[in-house]
């Protein structure tokens, strides 16, 4: 196993609400999810399944929490210490998230533009399951945006083809 490059994880936990909304617990300040400092004595793994447990209430469903993947690149943002993002997901049978929980889209409208940004897309990918898929995305200003809106006003929602 690689020595971590950063001290910190911050795991983004799959859940869904009892309506089938995809939530994700998440901490009032810093990244997105549940960051911690890594404790260099336990796997990451094992550690990112006990805080995604303990987000749930449920300390017992730990080895039910199944780890997906950590995302490139890793988290840096200005202010912040650097951090991995950990992709966890629990099945919905077992237990859900509330309904107060974030959902991705809330997360996503919330981050600037960079790298952070970028992470937490690929999650997205991760979590809809087109992270092999290829598709790009459009970062666009105001004016920009409200010109392509009047475009389609005036076109049709097939203005680009």
């Amino acid at each position: 196993m690689q020595p971590l490059k950063t001290p910190r994880i911050t795991v983004l936990l799959q859940t869904f609400d009892s309506k089938g909304v995809m939530r994700f617990p998440s901490d009032p300040e810093g990244y997105f999810g549940l960051t911690r400092f890594v404790e260099p004595t336990l796997a990451v793994s094992k550690q990112a399944q006990n805080i995604a447990a303990k987000a749930l209430g449920r300390p017992e469903l730990a080895d039910r929490i199944e780890p997906i993947i950590i995302v490139e690149p890793a988290l840096k943002a200005e202010g912040q210490e650097p951090s991995l993002l950990y992709l966890m997901k629990i099945d919905p049978a077992i237990a859900h998230g509330p309904s107060d929980w974030l959902r991705i889209v809330d997360i996503l409208r919330a981050l600037p533009q960079g790298s952070v940004r970028v992470a937490y897309n690929k999650a997205m990918q991760v979590f809809a399951g087109t992270l092999n898929d290829e598709f790009s995305i459009l970062e666009m200003d105001e004016e920009v945006r409200k010109r392509l809106t009047q475009l389609m006003a005036e076109n049709g929602p097939d203005l680009v083809k």
